[in-house]
């Protein structure tokens, strides 16, 4: 490869900016900055050319007022790949981890300053004063919202008025449900979720898993999974509730351990959620046709429900802001509609209806119809289902956005429908509150096609909060390994997963097909509902002690006034378990059974891996000693590694059994970054494990919106051209370099010369490892390159009763998950040619 020099001006840098360059260039070591300042005379006359095995490295320094200049490498073949030379590549570095976590937060940090400036500059040539910019972004996603999160509150009153009936009703009871659902629906959507638990994100994602993973970076309760470590230093005064609150959660197990179990809990009542209301939204709309023909039974409804469930489920591989786009419009013209409707309504039937909102008619309904009035709760909570979902497809979108399209659209168009509602009722008291029965005549077929159509979009809100809150979980290593496709390169949160779309899709029908009417649905959709909001005011309570550090009176409000009213709907949801309300603590129940056995088989198999690590002082005992007889051969291989800066176990293993060892050996892990795309030379990572010759570290860089499937002609190429330019840097690190004494190039007959039988190099002996290391290469390049990739599996050893249950969860449920999890080692060896991949299987004993 013939490399020339270009010279990139700092405008056109683009990527890095001038003191990442700089910060970069002091941490050369000080052989380097000797020769530097020795020859920078020279160099100014008198380039030096450096060259080796994959071609030249020019040397030059400019003058003054192009000193801030990038020097580029562009090939022979007119590639336009941007190979900057920084001091990052630091031959003498120890640890990966240290370089990558720097590195991962210059990527990040350069592509959001980027992304606002491309997004400002795109919006402020056309558009001047508070529309500007940011704003039209943020009221597009409000748009959005309307097709993907608030559909599902929207269609609400196709069945909330019909989840419930009264003996021998009079006027004044619908004056109370509609004031029990208006201050329901204020106090607990608008309020609590709009306004406070909005704010509690993890980093843009909201959810049950987001809520436990921000307690975790300000408290040290992480107990399983990878949940994120105390990261965040809190300010606490000694003696004050913040403090006694952080302590006790800190010191006891016992809460550690419960948090953690109603994390889990919540996170699967909301994919009980996500099956139940595309059910229920769709049944209720199609319901209707049994009011217009009376040719059609229920069985048809059905079959005509579960098709309509299929379509929406296959649409959902377009991304979230597609059907977003096309979704929207449905459900802004289903708002207009029917807020429309409910005011004519009120017009209509009865002006006075708005009276209700006085909160004494609750009181006096519940003093005259006692009981009955209490049982009537497990049908107003459904005015608040979907809520939930402002939370969980927060990452899909931002606060603003959502509280935006919630309050000047959903909100108010649902407040009239329900007022509407009601105001007929109180004069059809015989009626059964069906929402069909309140539309005029004229305007029916209409208005059931509009609802239709609006009932499929709501199935959508809790779809994409279940992707989202699988993706966290997998993040959390919480769940098997399952794929991601990211829809946006705008918005990481945006996010597909094929096998839970299918998963959720194949539920979804059989709940249809199972439970057939509106009624168990609703009963069942209530109890999920409730719990998940439960749930998230523990966690938002505990948050405000600990996070926010409120004023202790305020909490107690919260706690007081949230934790009474969503306590007092669950106690009458419960009484609806025998007529459906069972299905969200089954579905509760499998779930959890698939999360409860990977987090338990993940700790073992980590618990095995920690207690069996290979470190490097291990490896150089193996290959240096006379017992193990490890010999080096010719050729590359790369050994894949789930973790930076650790050699599983498998690899003692393999040196023990197989006895020998490729002079190349490359240590590789595959990392995920908050970027959508990360630049070709920013890909590999490499740093070598120091002393030890031929053998290195890569970490693989890949962006969120890039495909998970790796092509080995690609990953290979790119590999090798990363590991020699590392060579380059540490071959000019290693000592000065001057005109008068340039390196030769190294051919092959160089290589085979230099090549010496391999032997444990000393840390004091590293001037000639880097040729020593370019050598190999050179010359393993001419052998067929291996990938070696561990197959684990979990065997119990203990005996006795217990030992049955453990192979249950270990040998037969955790194995079928890990196998069949997708995973990047999986992904990366169905790319790989069969030559060229190796398997090693070995039993943790556990």
């Amino acid at each position: 490869m013939n490399l020339k020099k270009l010279i990139v001006p700092p405008w056109e840098e683009g990527r890095l900016s001038k003191e990442l360059l700089m910060s970069k260039r002091q941490e050369l070591p000080s052989a380097s900055c000797n020769m530097d300042d020795a020859s920078a005379d020279q160099d100014k006359q008198h380039p030096s050319d450096l060259e080796n095995a994959s071609g030249q490295i020019k040397h030059t320094h400019k003058a003054d007022h192009e000193e801030n200049s990038t020097v580029v490498d562009v090939d022979s073949r007119g590639s336009d790949r941007r190979n900057i030379y920084r001091g990052e590549s630091n031959y003498s570095l120890e640890s990966l981890r240290l370089q990558s976590d720097g590195i991962l937060e210059d990527l990040e940090n350069n592509y959001d300053r980027q992304l606002q400036d491309r997004k400002e500059k795109r919006f402020s040539l056309s558009q001047r004063g508070w529309f500007s910019g940011k704003h039209w972004q943020t009221l597009l996603l409000a748009y959005q919202t309307m097709g993907v999160v608030y559909a599902g509150i929207g269609t609400c009153p196709l069945y909330v008025f019909s989840a419930f009936t009264l003996h021998e009703p009079i006027e004044e009871d619908y004056y109370s449900i509609f004031s029990i659902v208006f201050w329901t629906f204020t106090l607990i959507s608008l309020i609590k979720y709009g306004f406070i638990i909005l704010r509690l994100d993890d980093q843009g994602e909201g959810g049950t898993f987001a809520l436990y993973s921000i307690l975790c970076k300000h408290v040290n309760i992480c107990r399983y999974g990878r949940t994120p470590k105390k990261t965040a230093t809190l300010k606490t005064k000694e003696g004050s509730v913040q403090d006694k609150t952080v302590r006790k959660m800190e010191s006891s197990k016992s809460i550690k351990v419960l948090l953690f179990a109603v994390t889990m809990i919540g996170a699967c009542m909301i994919i009980g959620d996500g099956i139940l209301t595309p059910a229920i939204s769709v049944l209720s709309a199609v319901d209707g046709l049994r009011h217009a023909s009376s040719a059609l039974n229920q069985s048809s409804i059905v079959i005509i429900t579960a098709v309509l469930l299929i379509a929406l489920f296959l649409l959902q591989r377009f991304g979230t802001s597609k059907v977003g786009f096309l979704f929207s419009p449905i459900v802004v013209v289903w708002f207009i509609t029917t807020a429309m409707i409910g005011v004519y309504n009120v017009i209509v039937h009865n002006p006075a209806i708005f009276k209700g909102l006085s909160p004494h008619y609750i009181f006096t309904f519940f003093s005259r119809r006692g009981k009955e009035g209490w049982r009537t709760l497990a049908g107003t909570v459904l005015c608040i289902t979907s809520s939930e979902a402002m939370y969980a497809d927060l990452g899909h979108f931002n606060r603003i956005s959502m509280q935006i399209g919630f309050a000047f659209v959903a909100y108010p168009s649902n407040i009239l429908t329900y007022a509407g509602q009601a105001a007929y009722l109180t004069k059809h008291l015989d009626n059964e509150g069906v929402f069909y029965n309140f539309i005029p005549e004229v305007v029916f077929w209409p208005m059931f096609v509009i609802a239709t159509m609006a009932a499929i979009v709501a199935s959508q809100c809790l779809i994409s909060a279940c992707f989202s809150l699988v993706k966290q979980s997998v993040a959390l290593d919480l769940f098997p390994k399952v794929r991601l496709i990211h829809t946006s390169e705008n918005h990481e949160g945006q996010i597909y997963s094929p096998e839970v779309n299918h998963f959720l899709m194949v539920l979804c029908v059989l709940v249809v097909l199972g439970l057939r009417s509106v009624d168990n649905l609703g009963h069942a959709y209530g109890v999920a509902v409730i719990m998940v909001m439960f749930i998230t005011t523990i966690f938002a309570s505990l948050a405000m002690v600990v996070i926010w550090n409120l004023w202790l009176p305020w909490v107690v409000l919260f706690l007081v006034v949230y934790g009474s009213i969503e306590g007092v709907y669950i106690s009458a949801v419960m009484s609806k378990i025998s007529q459906g309300g069972w299905l969200p603590f089954l579905v509760a129940i499998f779930i959890g059974l698939i999360m409860y056995t990977w987090v338990y088989g993940r700790e073992k198999h980590h618990a095995y891996e920690r207690a069996n690590l290979v470190t490097l002082q291990d490896l150089g005992s193996l290959l240096d000693s006379t017992n193990t007889s490890v010999k080096r051969v010719p050729g590359l291989c790369i050994f894949y590694c789930d973790f930076e800066d650790e050699i599983p176990p498998l690899m003692r293993h393999y040196l023990r059994n197989i006895r020998s060892l490729h002079k190349i050996v490359i240590f590789t892990t595959v990392t995920y970054c908050k970027i959508p795309k990360v630049p070709y030379d920013e890909r590999f990572k490499f740093s070598n494990c120091e002393g030890y010759p031929g053998l290195f570290r890569c970490t693989i860089l890949y962006g969120y919106a890039e495909e998970r499937s790796f092509q080995w002609n690609t990953f290979w190429e790119g590999m090798v051209d990363s590991l020699r330019l590392h060579l380059q840097f540490a071959i000019v690190e290693s000592g000065p370099l001057t005109t008068n004494h340039p390196l030769p190039r190294l051919s092959q007959e160089n290589a085979d010369a230099i090549e010496q039988p391999t032997e444990i190099m000393s840390r004091n002996d590293q001037g000639s490892g880097p040729l020593k290391d370019m050598a190999s290469l050179e010359k393993a390049l001419t052998e067929r390159p291996v990938l070696v990739i561990g197959r684990t599996r979990l065997v119990t050893t203990t005996r006795g009763l217990s030992n049955w249950l453990r192979k249950v969860f270990l040998d037969i449920i955790y194995r079928f998950l890990y196998s069949n999890s997708t995973s990047a080692a999986a992904a990366l060896k169905l790319s790989v040619p069969p030559s060229n991949l190796m398997e090693i299987s070995m039993l943790y004993e556990v």
